[in-house]
């Protein structure tokens, strides 16, 4: 118990000396998930095996954010007898909402979501936050819940997908999991489609970290991207109907 008293202390001390200077640091994120497959029907039983797999999947999952005064990386911490590109771990992938690294600029405002053979740019007051006044305290921190919608292409038509983050203004930084950026301060919990990515751990560093923003891709902005997956989806569909 007094560990744990002295650990909360020294993040409280962490957040303080922060908020007064710009540093770099590495911010550890899980997330947790309470997705239902039980209603799923005619399915085949290895996919419905994989499904039911897919919530301890999230829950084991990890993720850093690595900052510097002007980039910062956004990635899954890969671990050690995992397998990568195992059907179960791309469901669970999936289901998370993590669709790749992130990769933010602070000077340009904005963020590089590697998806697949592609980066998608996106910039921070794309997001169209509505910020509140309502608060929570997250491990002795204050939060501010801001809210926004995120608009993803299925295959019967637009899909609207209700997004809630709570930021604090304690750390001055623009960004969160998952390629959020945009918010008065660093976001501490992100709940989307049933999965919340929450803040574990934050360390901050007194000399600059060095970070290379060298993702490869081809370059392409949301709202082409956005076509792209819609055609992607269409011309599926129009398969699925021929069989």
């Amino acid at each position: 118990m007094l560990f744990k008293k002295i650990i909360t202390l020294l993040i409280i001390l962490g957040f303080s000396f922060f908020s007064y200077s710009q540093n770099s640091g590495k911010a550890y994120y899980k997330k947790t998930s309470t997705h239902n497959f039980e209603d799923i029907k005619g399915l085949d039983s290895k996919i419905m095996s994989s499904f039911k797999s897919v919530n301890n999947s999230i829950n084991n999952m990890e993720f850093l954010l690595t900052f510097n005064d002007s980039l910062a990386i956004y990635e899954e911490i890969k671990k050690l007898g995992v397998e990568g590109n195992g059907s179960k771990t791309q469901f669970s992938k999936v289901f998370s909402g993590y669709n790749g690294p992130s990769y933010y600029n602070f000077k340009t405002k904005k963020t590089i979501q590697k998806q697949g053979s592609y980066l998608v740019e996106k910039s921070f007051t794309d997001y169209e936050w509505v910020l509140t006044k309502e608060k929570l305290i997250i491990d002795h921190l204050t939060c501010y819940k801001a809210t926004t919608t995120l608009k993803l292409q299925g295959r019967r038509g637009e899909i609207l997908r209700p997004v809630v983050a709570w930021y604090t203004t304690d750390i001055n930084l623009s960004i969160g999991p998952d390629g959020f950026g945009g918010l008065p301060g660093l976001i501490i919990q992100l709940e989307v489609n049933k999965v919340v990515t929450t803040l574990s751990k934050i360390e901050f560093i007194d000399k600059t970290l060095k970070i290379k923003l060298s993702p490869k891709g081809k370059k392409i902005t949301e709202e082409e991207f956005n076509v792209l997956m819609k055609e992607m989806v269409e011309n599926r569909a129009k398969y699925y109907d021929k069989n």
